[in-house]
């Protein structure tokens, strides 16, 4: 994977996060994603980028604010954005 793919990616999870509909996602999003974008390798930032479709935003904001417990293959990933 090339950096420039990379920067893509970052880019779209980026435009996701910022993009969901409502605005207290969108504020959660960029305090647990898009302020720690940096901190993930590529294969983190696929996962990230497939969490959107396999999860709903109303999940992730549930599990974000700890009111849920993520699925075991979101777990680590989950750890990570909340530390």
């Amino acid at each position: 994977m090339t950096i420039n793919n990379i920067e893509i990616l970052k880019k779209q999870i980026l435009y996701r996060c910022t993009y969901t509909g409502t605005k207290e996602t969108d504020l959660l999003y960029k305090k647990f994603i898009a302020n720690k974008i940096n901190n993930f390798t590529h294969q983190e930032l696929v996962q990230l980028s497939s969490l959107f479709n396999e999860i709903s935003d109303t999940d992730i904001l549930l599990i974000l604010t700890r009111k849920i417990k993520p699925h075991s293959n979101y777990e680590y990933l989950f750890n990570k954005l909340m530390k």
